[in-house]
């Protein structure tokens, strides 16, 4: 018996190390790797830890095409011992741990191609239109019936060779199929979906609950109370009945990580240091004093839950005590670990679960990898795990979902994709794999870009954002703990399809920037109900607010203010809420012609700690980012924009109420100096601007 046992595994290794050597012969010959490419002589110094990162998702690649591929030989051994014919050769073995192997990473690819087909299009050096006639093949049932099959030839032929192994007194072989058939039905992609565990809370002896919501990307004016014309956010509209809407709620600059840095910190960027999506060791050394440190403090637990778009959350030490977040994403060991193309596309085959999420994290946490229904489920968790204790909890969970490429699980991005739809943007935006083509995407104008589908994907995105809300809202409700938990529906930015003549955010920063306004909906204990607080507010108004609603002190080393105080009679604060723009990856079409420029993103990023990897600006190039940004300041009104160019600045004025795209500059010239005086002493404000 041990000699046919053995045959068993000898089949599943050489069918391995054969395929892993096509693959990796195959994506060698087309290495293509993700994120930014960087001066040679800098990738250079990087290429050992390459090809370490290569092997070891070589060797990943051979543990899952072992696991997948011995069922096979074990369905070959039940037959024999059922039929009574030896056809337990060598060669018989391989054919069948290749046949077994071969139909299930069919399976896997037709499952990630019907159920989350932005997983595989982003890893693919190929049309993918190509894959298109399988897609049209696929529906639920049918996945199920091949689910159901795959998973009844590995159960049945792994349970019989258990009871061989047992009654033959093989301890060891028993516990080898046994890991097999575990190891399998934990690659095997499934959607199923589990329920959630719901946990009460005592409310007599818990404080107030936090449980932060936010979508990168998303926009205000898709909620239903700005008559936007397809129903996308019904639960978050009934939020927004239960509490107050900041409708003119704006972000100091409008990326990931200076913005989410001003939200918990209530500091302008040039107080926290943070104003690119690329700072280096020192600048993730917020102040002490920011939101999460001031709940610890209180006895609150801190968690933040996200994806690839939140890594910001663990390189930005905000102090968080639970984090269930990626690594910093502009680091280029995580980008060479995620390697070639054609290897994480097979990868991602198998990855987009548990298994991926704890031994392959680079690729389960992919950038533009829609994470939205696994990020839920994990905070509903949370939720059960916390409501329980007497220590009051904040949840921050933020998703990718609605941020570009703009890919959305199934059902939501069939919703309103037309049916005869056949261009490259059916299930992501196209063309935007590699830094070469992002680079010139962002420097083309809306001619070249399908915008209608573009934002049929995007509206699907908020459509499954908004769904998943009403789980977790649900989920808090029927754990007991509606009454005592503030609930915030929040975004670090908006986005822009062209309205600044540009796609993207935090570019322009002309008339009313739709990347500039950022959803926030507040909640919860004492919270007035069914407000709209229509004036002009700012994100680092957000810390001092809950803060105040908490009854706890609020700072007073800090930019921003407390809200609370207006918002039942929707009183005007009389806020200005400044802007300066991001980093620009090429020359982004509608700035002015004498703008002051510098390199594009490949140009201008570098790697000055090679032992860490995390790309920063190149300092000779640092002054000149800084001074080259638009900056703006803005009232319930007017917008002035100031934009900074080789032959001194230029001013641009925007009356928000009536023409909020018009420049009316030499028109009110009063309004003009007035503004001007506030913003030059806001920038002036700026240790690299004075």
């Amino acid at each position: 018996m041990s000699d046919i046992f053995k045959s068993l595994i000898t089949a599943p290794l050489i069918t391995s190390f054969c395929l892993a050597i096509v693959l990796a012969t195959i994506a060698f010959n087309s290495y293509s790797r993700t994120g930014p490419k960087i001066k040679h002589v800098i990738e250079h110094d990087f290429f050992g830890y390459a090809i370490g990162s290569f092997v070891r998702l070589l060797a990943w690649s051979i543990v899952i095409i072992f696991f997948t591929s011995t069922p096979g030989c074990f369905f070959l051994f039940f037959i024999t011992f059922f039929l009574d014919i030896n056809l337990l050769t060598l060669a018989n073995t391989i054919w069948a741990s290749l046949i077994f192997f071969t139909l299930t990473t069919l399976f896997a690819l037709s499952h990630t191609l019907f159920y989350i087909p932005a997983c595989l299009q982003l890893s693919s050096q190929f049309r993918f239109s190509r894959l298109k006639p399988l897609w049209l093949l696929l529906t639920p049932a049918r996945l199920w019936l091949f689910e159901i099959v795959l998973s009844l030839i590995a159960l049945i032929s792994c349970l019989f060779l258990l009871v061989q192994s047992t009654f033959q007194y093989e301890p060891l072989w028993f516990i080898y199929v046994l890991l097999v058939l575990i190891v399998y039905f934990f690659l095997l992609p499934s959607s199923r979906v589990k329920g959630d565990r719901t946990s009460h809370s005592d409310l007599s002896t818990a404080g107030f609950n936090i449980v932060l919501i936010g979508s990168d990307t998303l926009r205000i004016d898709r909620l239903g109370q700005y008559a936007y014309p397809r129903n996308l956010t019904p639960n978050i509209d009934k939020l927004c009945a239960r509490g107050v809407t900041f409708e003119n709620c704006i972000t100091p600059l409008a990326r990931t990580a200076p913005s989410l840095t001003s939200f918990l910190t209530a500091l302008w960027p040039h107080h926290h240091k943070i104003r690119d999506n690329y700072p280096d060791s020192e600048q993730t050394k917020p102040a002490c004093n920011n939101f999460i440190d001031i709940l610890n403090k209180n006895g609150y637990m801190t968690s933040v839950i996200s994806d690839w778009s939140g890594s910001d959350f663990k390189k930005i030490n905000f102090g968080f005590q639970k984090q269930s977040v990626p690594e910093d994403q502009w680091n280029l060991k995580l980008l060479l670990r995620q390697g070639p193309a054609y290897l994480r596309f097979f990868l991602s085959l198998f990855t987009h679960n548990r298994f991926g999420k704890y031994f392959l994290p680079e690729i389960y946490y992919l950038a533009g990898v829609p994470l939205t229904s696994h990020l839920g489920r994990e905070c509903r968790q949370m939720v059960s795990n916390l409501a329980g204790k007497k220590q009051p909890f904040l949840i921050n969970l933020f998703t990718s979902t609605t941020h570009v490429p703009f890919g959305s699980r199934y059902p939501y991005y069939n919703l309103f994709t037309p049916k005869d739809y056949q261009g490259d943007s059916r299930f992501i935006m196209s063309d935007l794999s590699t830094p070469e083509q992002i680079i010139e995407s962002q420097e083309s104008t809306a001619e070249n870009h399908d915008i209608s589908q573009i934002i049929n994907l995007y509206d699907s995105c908020v459509r499954e954002f908004d769904d998943e809300v009403g789980k977790i809202v649900e989920h808090i409700e029927n754990c007991g703990l509606s009454e005592n938990t503030f609930i915030v529906i929040y975004s670090d930015h908006g986005t822009d399809f062209f309205e600044t003549e540009c796609w993207g955010q935090g570019n322009t920063l002309i008339g009313n920037d739709p990347s500039a306004r950022i959803p926030l909906i507040i909640c919860g204990p004492n919270v007035p109900k069914n407000v709209k607080f229509s004036h002009v507010c700012r994100s680092i108004d957000f810390m001092p607010t809950m803060l105040d609603l908490l009854g706890m002190e609020i700072p007073n080393n800090i930019d921003g203010v407390s809200l609370a105080p207006y918002l039942a009679d929707n009183l005007n604060p009389n806020l200005y809420a400044y802007q300066e723009t991001g980093v620009w990856m090429g020359s982004i079409p509608g700035l002015h012609p004498d703008q002051i420029t510098y390199p594009d993103i490949i140009e201008l990023l570098t790697i000055p700690d090679i032992k860490s990897g995390t790309l920063v600006i190149d300092e000779k190039y640092y002054s000149t980012v800084i001074k080259a940004k638009n900056r703006s300041i803005q009232d319930d009104r007017w917008k002035l924009i100031y934009i900074p160019t080789y032959n001194g600045p230029v001013y641009q004025l925007y009356d928000m109420k009536n023409d909020p795209y018009r420049d009316v500059n030499a028109l009110y010239p009063e309004i003009v100096e007035a503004l001007r005086q506030k913003l030059e002493a806001w920038i002036q404000s700026s240790p690299l601007d004075s």
